[in-house]
């Protein structure tokens, strides 16, 4: 990441819009940011990192961070980075809070919008993830390129666990991470083979010879359903015929049956006809009256029950109605008076609220006279403590005055340190030449043990010994011949071919002599033949080898003579380059005594700068401690003005009692009066407006219930008249009818007659009747010349039977081998897929096995993480080996951890925890750097930047000289750095840098300084 610009407003210190261009910061390759502690350097760090990610180090989301990150002046909060990535694309993040107008704490996000430039354009993007667009996490992005306060060791401090984590965020490590993927794919793969397995169970008996068996089967049950279909065809024949002949003769049994129960069915309808005939003339004449008279009898008992029920409610609602009348006339005075007495309830709440703000405004008073002497013992503090900053500024002064410009010092000492490892370096050369010359003697010592003239008498010795070789193995082979043939002729016998030429004659047999004896001689001096031989070529490989090194060692020589002349050169040229008066170059130890010197008066100046910065902060804590009580003390004349408004307003809102009646007395007796009164009053106002409103709804019900009564009287009337002409009617037609009594009506038409039903039963049987007959007419003229043999019927039907049987049974067992073969058939082709699948599962696993233990507890990936964290350890180990004059260097152990090498106590290492501030500040800055190159290396970003904030108050003069040239060198390297701090010798060497002041009214301010 690479920053462009920076703009703040209301931020901590800053309350008015201050924008940093870092484009002239970025150019000089070392900036810095400095000012006097809570000036606000550290918060130019915390707005970028909020920018990108929305997170600080000083507070979390838990602590109210947008209302304590506000400037307590402002009401608005806004931050606006400007910045590069690893891709050269340019981005702009902006946060910006506000403050709610009525609530001075509740502040509130109002606008986080991440834009990005194209074609001179700020185009808002769908997102505000800055890890997406830096490629780092909010965690490793405060490790490798802003390292805040209190996180410049976390690096270093890091456990195993905790730093093997950061290095697979960092470095992307998760790749190699594959032993979940492999334990998933080994479980998929098992699940798979199992799952396999079983289906392959189902499938063990299926086979090829099993399936031809089962066609084989199929083709014999094929022929003998065919013979037997034939058989069954001609039995269904006959039986059909037999069936239907049987089938008639039963059916006329049954009809002849069914004939006999109808003859005595056909009374029972004939006297049902008449019954319904006399029904029907009881109901035509009679039914509609007696309803009729039903009718009215009810009503007229419903009636009388009603007019009785509506006369007691009348009478309870006159009652009703004559009580609410009488409670309107007691209350009528006191509802009259309700309007003054309600008034005189609000004055007495007004006066107890007037007595109340009397009481706060005394305490205002007493609280305002002892504000104001604090405020005055605060203002002569601050006096005393400003006599005491200006001392101690002049005596910074005085001082500086004396002190010896810090570059030079370091230039001299550059000077002193490369002369010294010139004349190291001549010396290394002189030592070497001289051990160069005494290896060459050596050698030559040894090449005087052999002749002058070595190769004409080697090779004159080895010829004269490899012509005695040959002359030996020549009589060996003589003798090896005589004695075998010996050996031949003695076993040679008469009657039996000889081996050598077949013949069966052996005339005359060789006699040899014995020659074992000059054998072993020859073999014995054939061997020391070789030994001289091999002992020439050995000397001869020996000769050359200490030429080879003798020559070798004379090229080294001629090289180490060459390397010092050029050495003295460079020792000649840096002598001349010594420009410094007022030291002498001959003279080291004066130097290293001016210049321990100068550190003890630089150390002096900044302890002496450290206490005047703690005057100033205690002068800024008085300062804010002064304006905290004026503050106040505004505040409480400000309530003592607003209460006697108050007073004065309430009394003018008195009208009907005067306040001067109750200045003495209790503002709590008179508020319960007030309250009481106010009780009494909502009393009798409900309670008159509740009676009216009863009245108003009672006296219509009254009327109602009167005009109900009437019409009910009217209704019975006319319901008893319409009674009596019912009745006379009911009479008249039963004098005319055949029945005896009204009775005998009665009885009648109680009879639960459904004439509708009836009717159609009784037309229902005459046509079934008179159906059966004809049905049973036309059966009988049918089997006129028919017989039916009921025994050969049965016999017929059991062969039939039998035969459809045994076709069931062979279609049944066709059907279930054509189905089995077919079953098979797709159970083989199944059968073989498994087995091929089972296969490549097998080989699969196979090969998941062995990954998986490769990949097992993420030991791939530990064991990657350790080479980058070895590689990391390495890259830091260039700067830290030289910032602790090569004392000290740090490595990584067994367990991942780091610890340092003591080259003061024989290389033996210890932890890092042993390690002072300033040592652990340049091994973490060490660590920091190499930390941020790996990880801006991998992102091929053409320019790196890395911040810190921290540190430089732990080093001793020459350890800070010692790192502001390590991060000089950085430059070089084409990287940017930036520092905070209150180191005042740093600011003096750093070319450019932003120096923050804070002012009590306008907040802090930022200026860019050229040194």
């Amino acid at each position: 990441m690479l920053p462009i610009k920076l703009t703040i407003e209301g931020l901590y210190s800053y309350q008015t819009r201050q924008t940093i261009d870092f484009s002239e910061l970025t150019q000089a390759g070392l900036f810095g940011i400095f000012g006097a502690v809570g000036s606000g350097k550290s918060s130019i760090l915390e707005a970028v990192s909020f920018a990108l990610y929305g997170e600080t180090e000083r507070m979390n989301s838990k602590d109210s961070r947008a209302y304590n990150m506000m400037n307590l002046r402002s009401n608005r909060s806004f931050i606006e980075f400007d910045f590069q990535n690893y891709e050269n694309r340019t981005f702009r993040a902006v946060r910006e809070f506000r403050r709610n107008a009525k609530r001075f704490d509740d502040v509130k996000v109002y606008n986080t919008c991440f834009y990005e430039e194209k074609n001179g354009e700020w185009i808002p993007l769908e997102h505000t993830n800055a890890s997406e667009i830096l490629g780092l996490s909010y965690e490793n992005f405060k490790r490798t390129i802003i390292i805040p306060q209190g996180q410049f060791k976390e690096f270093l401090e890091l456990g195993a666990k905790d730093r093997t984590q950061m290095m697979k965020e960092i470095f992307g490590l998760h790749k190699y991470d594959l032993q979940d993927k492999v334990s998933t794919k080994v479980s998929e793969t098992k699940y798979e083979l199992a799952e396999l397995e079983g289906k392959l169970g189902t499938f063990e008996e299926v086979s090829e010879e099993l399936i031809n068996q089962k066609s084989e089967e199929l083709n014999l049950s094929k022929i003998n359903f065919g013979k037997e279909k034939e058989v069954h065809n001609q039995l269904e024949v006959n039986f059909q015929k037999l069936k239907n002949l049987k089938t008639d003769f039963d059916n006329l049994k049954i009809k002849e049956a069914e004939f006999v129960i109808k003859e005595t069915e056909n009374e029972k309808f004939q006297k049902l006809e008449q019954q319904l005939e006399v029904f029907e003339t009881a109901e035509r004449n009679f039914k509609s009256l007696l309803t009729e008279k039903k009718r009215l009898s009810s009503e007229i008992n419903q009636n009388l029950k009603t007019q009785e029920s509506t006369k007691i409610e009348f009478d309870v609602l006159s009652e009703t109605l004559n009580q609410l009348k009488q409670n309107i006339s007691a209350l009528e005075n006191d509802f009259n008076q309700l309007e003054n007495s309600k008034q005189k309830a609000f004055d007495l709440l007004n006066i107890s609220r007037i007595l109340d703000f009397e009481t706060q405004k005394n305490l205002l008073l007493e609280r305002i006279e002892k504000g104001e002497k604090t405020i005055s013992d605060s203002k002569q503090k601050e006096i005393e403590i400003l006599k005491i900053i200006d001392i101690e500024s002049k005596s910074i002064s005085d001082l500086k005055s004396k002190k010896t410009d810090t570059k030079i010092l370091m230039e001299v000492e550059n000077w002193f340190q490369i002369r010294k490892n010139y004349l190291t370096e001549l010396s290394n050369f002189q030592k070497n030449i001289l051990s160069k010359s005494e290896e060459i003697a050596k050698q030559q010592i040894l090449l005087n043990e052999f002749p002058e003239n070595w190769k004409e008498e080697f090779s004159s010795r080895d010829l004269a010994l490899n012509e005695k070789k040959l002359n030996h193995q020549n009589q060996k082979s003589h003798l090896e011949l005589s004695q075998k043939l010996a050996e031949f002729a003695q076993n040679i016998e008469d009657g039996k071919p000889c081996p050598l030429c077949g013949s069966l004659e052996h005339p005359e047999i060789l006699v040899s002599e014995n020659v074992s004896g000059s054998l072993k001689t020859l073999n014995a001096e054939l061997l020391d033949i070789e030994e001289l031989i091999e002992k020439i070529k050995t000397d001869e490989k020996q000769i050359e080898k200490i030429l080879e090194l003798k020559q070798l060692l004379e090229n080294q020589k001629i090289e180490l003579e060459n390397q010092k002349s050029e050495s003295d050169k460079k020792l000649k040229l840096h002598s001349e380059q010594f420009i410094w008066n007022q030291f002498d170059k001959e003279n080291e130890t004066q130097f290293s005594t001016q210049k321990t010197e100068a550190f003890a008066l630089e150390q002096k100046i900044s302890s002496a700068e450290k206490l005047l910065d703690e005057h100033r902060s205690t002068l800024e804590n008085q300062q804010k401690e002064t304006k905290r009580f004026e503050e106040a003390i505004v505040d409480f004349k400000n309530k003592k003005i607003s209460l006697e408004t108050s007073i004065s307003d309430l009394k003018q809102n008195l009208k009907v009692l005067d306040f001067r009646d109750f200045e003495t007395a209790n503002s709590a007796d008179i508020k319960i009066g007030s309250e009481n009164l106010s009780i009494k009053n909502s009393s009798v106002e409900n309670q008159y407006k509740q009676f009216q409103k009863d009245l108003l709804e009672t006296t219509p019900k009254v009327a109602s219930k009167e005009t109900l009564l009437v019409q009910i009287s009217k209704q019975i009337e006319e319901l008893q008249r319409s009674e009596k002409e019912n009745i006379d009617n009911i009479e008249s037609i039963l004098a005319k009818s055949s029945f005896t009594n009204l009775e005998e009506v009665e009885i009648i038409l109680s009879q639960d007659f459904d004439i509708q039903t009836s009717r159609k039963e009784i037309q229902d049987f005459k046509i079934s009747f008179n159906t059966l007959k004809e049905i049973i007419n036309s059966l009988k003229l049918k089997l006129k010349e028919s017989n039916f043999d009921e025994s050969e019927f049965v016999a017929k039907e059991n062969d039939f039977l039998v035969s459809q049987e045994n076709i069931s049974q062979l279609q049944k067992q066709l059907t279930i081998i054509e189905k089995q073969l077919s079953d098979l058939q797709k159970s083989f082709e199944t059968k073989k897929d498994l087995i091929l699948e089972q296969n490549k599962l097998s080989l699969r696993k196979a090969n998941l096995d062995t990954l998986s233990n490769l990949f097992k507890g993420a030991g791939f990936v530990q064991y990657v993480s350790s080479i980058y964290l070895k590689q990391l350890c390495d890259n830091a180990n260039v700067r830290f080996y030289r910032m602790t004059r090569n004392q000290l260097s740090l490595q990584v152990n067994d367990k991942n951890e780091f610890e340092i090498i003591d080259y003061l106590n024989e290389g033996k290492t210890r932890s890092v925890k042993t390690l002072s501030g300033g040592q652990s500040f340049q091994v973490s800055l060490s660590l920091a750097l190499a930390l941020a190159e790996s990880v801006q290396s991998q992102a091929k970003s053409e320019r790196n930047f890395f911040f810190i904030d921290e540190g430089f108050g732990t080093q001793d003069p020459e350890s800070v000289n010692l790192v502001f040239e390590t991060l000089m060198n950085l430059q070089k390297e084409n990287r940017i750095v930036g520092i905070i701090s209150h180191v005042e010798e740093l600011k003096e060497k750093i070319p450019m840098s932003l120096n923050i002041t804070k002012d009590e009214e306008t907040g802090s301010k930022i200026e860019m300084i050229l040194s």
